[in-house]
């Protein structure tokens, strides 16, 4: 898998920008956002706290999660998490309005990748947006659904797979440059924060069985009965049933086989 890279050259980025003084309370904002998103367990739970922390924090109630295995795969995510108008937004954009994302530009990209964040006021500011970019932005965001607002979030996932957190809002000044400058110190704390993450609730419940347990895993992975368990742990054949039955509840797994391809998948 490709992870993305800052092209090179005088052009790579835009002109660097003086970056505005941050108060105490968008120190406080990021923090409590780190600290809401830290609890996470697995990737799934990252993506909800994040959405949640996002709305408590910073007031952006239409939020959009997209995930993929390089930068411009992300636009084409068919199940991204949605809040608020996001929702409701989603199946025209992944019919018609995926491929003119104002944030799959050649210029943001660039700046999402040196800084994190881009936001619509910002390319802007650069010049002319491309012609599908700017329809994209006209009838889809503004027309359609009222959204004057829009930035975007660069997140690196596990995997060297990458993130865009979509953030829309009617009014006009709601993504200034105190959000803007609070969100781009969060995105490299955020990217730390999951990249270590399971991608899954099942893989993360599996890091968290005891370390008898994953020894009975790895055996059940390698195809031993639990007979053949009992006898290489020097156990009882009922506790190993038991020590089976607990740990296919804790993982959701519903069944042996099911159980080993998880293990064979995390190892």
């Amino acid at each position: 898998m490709t992870r993305v890279t800052a092209p090179s050259g005088p052009a790579a980025a835009p002109a660097a920008r003086p970056r505005p003084s941050l108060r105490q309370v968008d120190y406080e904002r990021a923090f409590a956002v780190l600290e809401s998103c830290d609890s996470a367990a697995s990737l799934p739970d990252f993506q909800e706290l994040l959405l949640d922390a996002l709305a408590r924090e910073f007031d952006l109630r239409h939020v959009s999660f997209f995930c993929g295995a390089t930068f411009h795969h992300v636009f084409g995510d068919v199940a991204p998490l949605t809040e608020g108008h996001t929702a409701r937004m989603l199946p025209e954009y992944q019919e018609r309005w995926h491929r003119y994302d104002v944030f799959s530009t050649p210029i943001a990209m660039r700046q999402l990748v040196s800084s994190g964040v881009c936001s619509l006021s910002e390319l802007r500011a650069m010049g002319a947006l491309p012609t599908s970019a700017e329809a994209y932005v006209r009838h889809f965001l503004r027309t359609t659904w009222g959204m004057e607002s829009a930035a975007a979030l660069r997140l690196e996932l596990p995997g060297a797979h990458t993130a865009l957190i979509g953030m829309f809002d009617p009014e006009p000044e709601k993504l200034g440059p105190a959000e803007l400058a609070t969100l781009r110190l969060l995105s490299r704390q955020l990217s730390a924060i999951c990249r270590g993450l399971p991608v899954t609730r099942s893989k993360a419940m599996l890091r968290g069985l005891s370390h008898r347990q994953q020894q009975v895993v790895a055996l059940v992975a390698d195809g031993l009965s639990n007979a053949q368990i009992a006898e290489t742990l020097c156990l009882a054949d009922d506790s190993v049933k038991k020590y089976v039955s607990r740990i296919l509840a804790a993982t959701g797994c519903q069944s042996r086989m099911e159980l080993a391809l998880l293990a064979r998948s995390c190892a």
